[in-house]
């Protein structure tokens, strides 16, 4: 009974060494699984991630909120408070749409004031069509649109088609940067 009480303790040892010694041989970091199956780029670079305005934020999650809420109604099939959550989410969304709005054009003339302040501006002739020109001390192009700062801070948009690119080019050769319109 000694040499069979011996056996079994004996077994018991060998079991957890071996034991031990499988699991510290198949031991791997706990994100290796990560590693081996996802490819991490990084922190993106500073500033590719705009900014969240808290307002816009709080927004979001009262609209997922009301979005839930219509979900779960339809579900139990109150459609008179599905629509009246719809409702809600839409009034919501358009109010998340009018702040990121007023944020953009805020965050636009706050650039444009930057850029003032640094270096005076040069001033650009944009010639029109029915022989007008006008003075701008920024412009950009948004699809068929040319839209410029005036000297006094007004924001005008106007038609491509009714620039008169020939003349527009040859009055601002040399302006750094260069003023030069698609076709």
């Amino acid at each position: 009974m000694a040499g069979n009480l011996e056996a079994t303790a004996l077994a018991v040892a060998v079991l957890v060494v071996s034991g031990g010694v499988s699991r510290a041989q198949q031991r791997q970091p706990r994100d290796a699984w990560l590693m081996q199956n996802y490819r991490f780029t990084g922190p993106p670079a500073a500033g590719s991630i705009p900014r969240v305005d808290p307002i816009v934020s709080d927004l979001r999650q009262i609209l997922n909120t009301q979005l839930s809420i219509m979900r779960k109604a339809d579900y139990a099939e109150d459609y008179e408070a599905a629509l009246a959550a719809a409702d809600q989410a839409a009034a919501t969304a358009q109010l998340i749409g009018a702040v990121s709005e007023h944020l953009q054009s805020a965050a636009l003339s706050e650039t444009i004031a930057d850029a003032r302040s640094d270096a005076p501006a040069p001033v650009y002739a944009i010639a029109f069509k029915d022989h007008t020109v006008e003075a701008a001390t920024a412009w950009w192009i948004d699809g068929p649109m040319l839209h410029y700062m005036t000297r006094q801070g007004a924001h005008v948009q106007v038609r491509l088609d009714l620039v008169d690119r020939g003349l527009s080019a040859k009055l601002n050769q040399g302006k750094v940067p260069k003023f030069s319109l698609p076709e």
